[in-house]
């Protein structure tokens, strides 16, 4: 329904629909001979006229300078006054020209490189043929359809072919294709494991993922599960574990069937070949049978180790394709939500880093937990026929190990959802303190955060020590529970008068090799099955977190483009700040910690209305303007016509596409093209015309690849400008139908505010429906209605002519600006930057990462082929990860034990190992020798005679034999405890203490390292290193160092038993170290890989995160989720080899282990009779066991080496990461008064970001005096946040230096000089945590000082309102606050710290007219006695200062008071006050 303003008529009305139809008119004259450019696509081959159609998008474009030596500003002064909005003459001549230039400039290669249309947007070789390779698994990759006919099992069927030729492409993965020998020996992976022995493997030599384990794939498939279960059960009933059922089950049967199988071969051989061969070697049996049962004992061992393998084949890929589904289907989730409700950016990450690992463990590991209770219960049965029912005490030890586990596991799930959620936590943290590093620095809040996170990860080692040492306890008693049984067994079938044989006992002590297998597969099984479950949990409360329901309606009327029927929105808010159990435990403490604060438990949601019976209809082509003080509803308005928010009651009507245009620019980390292009066809001529209409071509020719230049994460290369023109060039690109645009000319000055407005807004989108929110009134009577927004209602509606003549509210916010431009204009003291140096210049130059580096002076803006020409890979901002190559260093090994407590502490610790691996040993020497004694020629009466015994109960010492086989439990048990305790102490120092190392190390690293290098890469060492550190490490080394004593006993065994066996073992330990050699690299390498391969997708996560509005808003979700497929692809990929790499190691060191057995047993084939079969048994015995664990060890000791990548790269970060300057130095400190005076003396001062790139400063000098205001301007590059880079030491100086009250800032400690500065920010940074908190990080200020500060920046009235007042939640990056609140609550942080010296780098962007003049009185008055440097944005920052600082080149061009330089009509600021008067009395 339309509004009654709508239908009003009004002077402003006729008169700008008679200018559009002049307008219109004269450009379809002009049209028809090519004069207008208009954005749409079109090649070079293109001839004869083109036809304008309706929606195609006008571009106007800046006229060039008639002198190419004009200085930047005066030829920028010269082509703005030259243009007039009637002047369609001129208007349309500098249209055609700028066709010519684009026609020239594509003929000749575009700023002097070549126009490549198909691949242009990649940086380097490496960079091109990595799109090359994503490019193939469009190719290669199939999609999922449902079928119920067998011949979807057919591709798996095919592996039980013997042998098949391979057709599979070179580079897809040759499993695919292969058939049963190579299913089952990996003999697949052989030529890449031999490929990395010769040469190690690169990116290239790795095969593409298989189709059928894409993630893609498998995400369609478990989809159509999930969507199922919720429609049969709905989102309360649904169960994602029933899912992941119907999703594995078939391959889980199966390979649950080949693993009874193995087990039932693992059972045969001991139980019936091994008893039958100990028992023939004490007969007179002929050497056939011993034959028989020699050959019977090895073939089922060899039939156990092949039909493994299969198990492990079928398993690993099921594990890859779970793990695939269950994150492919999250990250589509996170694709259709506005926001991430109550997670943190923090949580997904670490579900995307840790949890993967989890899910593809409790697939291949978990099912597994069937072989303990079959063990278990064939052993039974065994036992009882073999020792009759005495043996159920020793088995009583089985059955209590089952409740213990249980416990244990159900202990380790709970300690394990405890750690996780504190994990989360911490990587939250790292993740927001990397994102605001910049202003911490600044601020020198180091100390503060650092604490925080120390809080957080002494939480979290004080959970993983319990759960280490519960899984410590668990995995050391899991070895001893058979050798216990084994004890118990004998003692009681013994003390019962009974006899044992030696067939009968190491027959049972070969079965407790595979009981020993069983209960692993216990312990294992059970905390995989429960990290599994909760990994699943947390996918699951992703997976029912509630999408916005579409709302946007199309309206019944074909010329509306929007309509709002009494709409009222809402959005989801945080309801609960934290868990009341946790606040009753924190209150028992000395107060609330940093920690504390920062860390909220997002509990619930709720809705919070924002706008209220919303009354608006928009014609097509209309431009409507929206406007309101801080806090309105603005940007809620925009996100209610994108359908972001909830609809509590009324409707919207919507028609046609949307481009969006954010308050704050979202940045890809991509090259500058593709930020603009997102994913659309690359049109040369479109594209460039949207390069001219944004201005945007000094800043691409400035750029060291021109546009194929790297932007870094977040925009952090470019200026606040440059990314709000960056993102209006994407949204003009778009050509939608309906443009929304948040705010976007708060990061320019108002001369190239006023170019946008009338060349792009008014210009390019003339025929487009506009949204336009702004806080600059200038603009508002050019545009066709104005909607005055206060406190979520439209309060006034209208043209700006009949809201001015209403004389209400809005009319008198007008007057009121005009008056302040009329009085400026009159003291002849306003001032403004000539470009978009602008709003969130902070993040690009103060962090130290701007690559451009002022501009040429001479730079064309018409003619860009006659640019240097340059190569893209000068473009390349960050640094490419390093790929280790060769062995993990020694100094690594070295560090970490450094790290556990030194080299005495950890050999204590191997001989803790050694003590109990030690004592099972020797109670089955202890047996032997018992088994051997005999009854020690005891003569016993039989009948009427005296026989000797053969009975073991009738030794005479049997009393010492008991007493000393019995004790041995005790000991066995009291070395567990001690074991464990010991190692968990000493590898949980070790990664503390890493940890420790490595974040200081980080924190302390200059700005440089933070803009070259991606947050998902630091995050990637914070989250999965750290959590390989943490869990993965310990856990392989301890079974390792466990393993390697017990294989270094059973070899003395059988070596004591028989010496012939020497021979053999140095062949086979030659066999073994060969084997281990060459493919342990291929082994290391993939891990490496691995480890690489998951940086890039932690950072797409993040990114995709933070721009879900903009995404959602262009529709790229399919684009965004299509690379992430990919990338998780090129993950899986490699973990998939590195775990299928194992394998094909186990495989064939289980063979050579096989082959020990086998020359044990032949051996004890030979010399029957000249080895007691007591002693050949425990032999036998010992070698069966070997077996599994051989393997088991040396796969071991190669993954603890592939896990120790992480080791080795949190070491390289620690040893390699370049420091700032130290925080304090004591020698240096200044006076506790310091700055006194506030005097600043720039002399001859140089800067530049990075050794290889150019100055940025070129030797400057000026003096600032005391108290004085200075206001600096300058276009983009020139260097105005640079000297708040060299004022806070971001960056230090390549020469000069700069005083404060003559101290030389380069001798003082970072803390000392930083904390006596302030710095108000042009982009809002707020923490996670309080209001209080956010304002007063060490709590130096009483309450009464926060509200006053909070009073004079005009928010004491907002916080005031909270439920919570000071103590309010902060939610990340402060979205439940209005960007320009946040902006005042930033004042309200530098008004309490109250320094001498205040640098305020355009800090009122955000903030409407009305409030920022107030809060320019505010900043005169509080900080009068302050120094203050002033970059300036708007007319009013400036007018009042000292004196104007003119920056040009990085050099200074003027510095003298506003009236002297106004009084020289040539002076570079004279002409920009000039270019600004024409700008602002359009």
């Amino acid at each position: 329904m339309d509004p009654p303003e709508n239908n009003i008529p009004s002077s402003h009305d006729e008169e700008t629909q008679e200018h559009r139809e002049t307008l219109s008119q004269s450009h379809q004259e002009d049209g028809e001979n090519e004069a207008v450019p208009l954005i749409e696509s079109c090649t070079q081959a293109e001839a004869g006229p083109k036809v304008i159609k309706e929606n195609a998008v006008r571009v106007a474009f800046l006229p060039p300078a008639e002198e190419a030596d004009l200085p930047v500003s005066e030829s920028l002064v010269q082509g703005d006054a030259s243009y007039s909005a009637d002047d369609n003459s001129s208007y349309n001549d500098d249209e055609a020209d700028i066709d010519q230039d684009i026609d020239d400039a594509l003929d000749e290669g575009y700023m002097g490189m070549e126009c490549t249309l198909e691949r242009g947007f990649s940086l380097n070789e490496a960079a091109i043929a990595r799109d090359l390779r994503y490019e193939r698994y469009d190719e290669v990759a199939v999609k999922y359809e449902k079928s119920h006919s067998f011949s979807k099992y057919q591709p798996s069927l095919k592996h039980f072919i013997p042998v098949r030729k391979s057709s599979a492409e070179r580079d897809e993965m040759p499993i695919d294709s292969t058939g049963l020998y190579g299913f089952v020996s990996y003999s697949w992976i052989t030529s890449l494991m031999w490929k990395a022995y010769k040469k190690g493997l690169k990116e290239e030599d790795v095969p593409i993922c298989s189709k059928y384990d894409m993630c893609d794939y498998n995400t369609d498939r478990f989809e159509a599960m999930w969507n199922e279960e919720v429609k049969r059960k709905g989102k309360d009933g649904a169960s994602l574990q029933r899912v992941v059922w119907r999703f594995l089950r078939t391959r889980l049967i199966v390979a649950l069937t080949f693993f009874m199988i193995t087990l039932i071969m693992g059972f045969v051989g001991p139980t019936i070949f091994m008893r039958f061969l100990i028992t023939w070697l004490s007969t007179d049996e002929p050497v056939t049978t011993g034959i028989i049962w020699t050959v019977g004992l090895i073939f089922s061992e060899f039939i156990r180790i092949i039909i493994f393998g299969v198990v492990w084949s079928i398993s690993y890929r099921t594990g890859v394709r779970l793990r695939a589904a269950c994150l492919g289907l999250v990250y589509k989730k996170l694709m259709r939500m506005s926001s991430l409700g109550n997670k943190s950016i923090g949580e997904v990450i670490n579900l995307f880093a840790n949890d993967a690992q989890r899910i593809y463990d409790f697939v291949v590991l978990g099912p597994l937990i069937i072989g303990g209770p079959v063990v278990a219960i064939g052993g039974v049965i065994y036992i009882l026929w073999l020792l009759g029912p005495w043996a159920l005490f020793g088995m009583l030890t089985f059955l209590l190990f089952y409740p213990f586990q249980y416990g244990i596991s159900r202990l380790t799930g709970y300690l394990r959802r405890r750690t996780v959620t504190v994990t989360d936590e911490r990587v939250r943290m790292m993740n927001e303190l990397l994102t605001c590093v910049k202003l911490i620095k600044m601020y020198a809040w180091e100390k503060s955060f650092a604490s925080s996170i120390t809080e957080i990860r002494k939480r979290e080692r004080h959970l993983l020590e319990k759960s280490a040492y519960v899984q410590s306890i668990s995995l050391a008693m899991a070895p001893t529970v058979p050798v216990i049984a084994a004890i118990v067994t004998f003692l009681a079938h013994i003390g019962a008068g009974y006899n044992l044989t030696a067939a009968q006992a190491w027959s049972f002590s070969g079965l407790s090799g595979q009981i020993h297998f069983g209960m692993d597969c216990i312990t294992y099984c059970l905390v995989s099955i429960r990290e599994g479950q909760i990994s699943l949990e947390r996918c699951k409360s992703i997976l029912l977190m509630d999408e916005l329901e579409p709302y946007l309606k199309t309206p019944q009327d074909p010329d509306t483009a929007v309509v709002l029927d009494q709409a009222t929105l809402a959005w989801d808010a945080v309801s609960s700040f934290k868990k009341k159990k946790n606040k009753k435990r924190r209150n028992k403490k000395d107060g609330i910690t940093p920690a504390d604060q920062l860390m909220p438990k997002v509990v619930d949601l709720k809705h919070i209305d924002v706008l209220f019976d919303l009354c608006l209809s928009i014609k097509k082509g209309e431009l409507i303007a929206v406007c309101g003080g801080v806090g309105a509803g603005k940007s809620s308005f925009i996100s209610a016509l994108l359908g972001h928010m909830r609809l509590q009651s009324g409707q919207v009507y919507l028609q046609g596409t949307c481009a969006y245009v954010g308050q704050q620019a979202w940045i890809m980390n991509a090259s500058f093209r593709e930020n603009i292009l997102m994913g659309e066809a690359f049109d040369a001529k479109r594209y460039y015309r949207v390069i001219y209409a944004c201005n945007l071509t000094q800043d691409v020719g400035a750029m060291p690849a021109g546009d194929f230049t790297e932007i870094g994460e977040r925009g952090i290369n470019l200026s606040g400008g440059q990314k709000q023109r960056l993102s209006l060039a994407r949204a003009l690109y778009a050509n939608r139908d309906i443009y929304l645009l948040d705010d976007p000319l708060s990061a320019v000055d108002a001369h190239v505010g006023s170019h946008i407005f009338q060349w792009v807004i008014k210009g390019a989108l003339r025929n487009k429906t506009t949204v336009f929110v702004t806080h600059q009134l200038q603009y508002l009577p050019l545009c066709d209605r104005v909607v005055y927004l206060r406190e979520g209602n439209i309060a006034e509606l209208g043209t700006h002519s009949s809201l001015v003549e209403d004389n209400k509210e809005y009319a008198g916010l007008y007057r009121t600006h005009m008056e302040t431009v009329e009085n400026k204009e009159k003291e002849s003291s306003k001032t403004e930057e000539t470009d978009a140096g602008g709003r969130q210049r902070q993040d690009s130059v103060i962090s130290g990462g701007s690559s451009i580096n002022g501009y040429q002076k001479n730079s064309p803006e018409k003619s860009p082929v006659k640019e240097v020409k340059k190569k893209p890979e000068d473009g390349q901002l960050i640094t490419e990860e390093k790929l280790e190559k060769g062995d993990i260093p020694l100094s690594t090994y070295n560090w970490y034990i450094k790290a556990a407590g030194g080299y005495i502490i950890s050999t204590l610790v191997i001989l803790t190992f050694a003590a109990n691996v030690g004592s099972t040993a020797f109670s089955s020497w202890w047996l032997s020798m018992w088994l051997s004694a005999g009854s020690g020629n005891t003569e016993v009466v039989v009948g009427n005679g005296t026989v000797i015994s053969d009975n073991i109960a009738d030794n005479p010492d049997l009393f010492m034999y008991q007493t000393v086989y019995g004790c041995l439990i005790l000991v066995i048990l009291g070395t567990s405890l001690i074991r464990g305790f010991a190692f968990m102490k000493t590898t949980l120092k070790a990664s503390s203490s890493m940890h420790d190392q490595v974040f200081v190390k980080v924190f302390r690293s200059p700005m440089s390292f933070f803009d070259t290098t991606p947050s998902g890469r630091i995050i990637n060492i914070f989250s999965r290193d750290m959590d390989e550190v943490d869990v993965r490490v310990p856990m392989t080394m301890e079974t390792f160092l466990q393993n390697i004593w017990l294989i270094t006993s059973s070899l003395v065994f059988v070596c004591l038993v028989f010496p012939h066996f020497l021979p053999f073992l140095v062949v086979l330990a030659i066999l073994f170290l060969f084997i281990r050699s060459i493919f342990r690299i291929g082994i290391r390498d993939f891990k490496r890989m691995e480890n690489v391969s998951r940086s890039p997708m932690y950072s797409h996560v993040s990114t995709t995160v933070n721009g879900l509005a903009t995404i959602n808003a262009y529709g790229k979700q399919e684009m965004f989720t299509k690379k992430f497929m990919v990338l998780f692809d090129e993950n899986t990929c490699v973990f998939f080899l590195f775990n299928c790499a194992m394998r094909w190691l186990a495989i064939r060191l289980d063979l050579l282990a096989l082959l020990v057995m086998s020359i044990t047993a032949i051996l004890s084939l030979i010399l029957r009779g000249s080895v007691e079969a007591s002693f050949a048994g425990l032999a036998l015995a010992y070698a069966a066991q070997l077996s599994g664990i051989f393997q088991y060890t040396v796969r071991l000791s190669t993954e603890t080496e592939a896990r120790f990548t992480s080791v080795q790269r949190i070491s390289n970060y620690t040893k390699c990461l370049a420091s700032e300057a130290p925080a304090i130095i004591e020698s240096k400190r200044p006076d506790s008064n310091w700055p006194k005076y506030g005097r600043i003396s720039y002399r001859n001062v140089q800067l530049k970001y990075r050794p290889d790139t150019p100055l940025v400063l070129k030797g400057i000098t000026f003096d600032i005096d005391s108290l004085e205001k200075i206001g600096v301007v300058g276009r983009t590059g020139s260097g105005k946040s640079s000297l708040g880079v060299a004022l806070f030491r971001l960056v230090e100086l390549a020469g000069g230096s700069v005083r404060i009250d003559g101290v030389d800032i380069s001798v003082l400690g970072l803390e000392d000089l930083r904390s006596r500065l302030s710095i108000i920010p042009q982009d809002p940074v707020l923490f996670i945590g309080t209001v209080r908190y956010n304002l007063d990080p060490f709590e130096k200020y009483t309450d009464e000082a926060v509200w006053s500060a909070l009073e004079q920046t005009y928010m004491k009235e907002k916080i005031a309102n909270l439920p919570l007042k000071l103590n309010a939640p902060v939610i990340e990056n402060g979205e439940n606050f209005s960007v320009g609140e946040r902006q005042l609550m930033c004042m309200a942080r530098a008004l309490l710290r109250n320094n001498k010296i205040l640098f305020l780098d355009e800090a009122t962007a955000a903030i409407d007219t009305e409030t920022d003049s107030k809060i320019q009185r505010t900043l005169q008055e509080a900080f009068k006695a302050c120094t203050m440097i002033t970059i300036a944005h708007r007319l009013n920052t400036v007018m009042a200062c000292s004196r104007i600082l003119v920056l040009d080149d990085g050099k200074v061009v003027e510095f003298d008071t506003p009236r002297n330089l106004m009084a020289n009509s040539h002076s570079a600021f004279a002409k920009m006050v000039e270019a600004a008067e024409s700008s602002l009395l359009l």
